[in-house]
């Protein structure tokens, strides 16, 4: 097994670091949750729970491509290579930080030889 370049270990600590930052705003909007439905409006707490849920679904999909993404790259699996790419294109919407880190791990996994060949064998 080929070794994995710490820049791809760099990566994967990223996306893990993303993910737990996934699970606090799920933890954080079941907080809201819970203001949301202390108001005592029922019709609108029933439709601000809807809405919730469709930005808990889309959070718990971002948080869980991201940690298998990040464990693909760890065990520098073919797939978590073009994988990391769509997500750092995704990420680049996330101004400042996001978009920096984007176009980093986008550079870093088309153009470094090291990750190329670790990928490859």
């Amino acid at each position: 097994m080929a070794r994995r370049p710490d820049g791809v270990t760099m990566i994967a600590v990223w996306y893990f670091i993303l993910a737990g930052g996934c699970v606090l705003g799920l933890a954080g909007m079941g907080v809201g949750l819970l203001g949301i439905w202390s108001g005592g409006d029922f019709h609108g707490a029933l439709l601000s729970t809807f809405g919730m849920m469709i930005g808990v679904m889309a959070i718990a999909g971002t948080g869980a491509a991201f940690g298998v993404v990040g464990w693909g790259l760890l065990q520098l699996r073919d797939w978590a290579k073009g994988a990391a790419k769509m997500l750092a294109v995704i990420q680049l919407i996330l101004v400042p930080f996001g978009t920096v880190a984007g176009i980093m791990i986008l550079v870093y996994l088309s153009r470094n030889e090291n990750a190329r060949l670790a990928f490859e064998a």
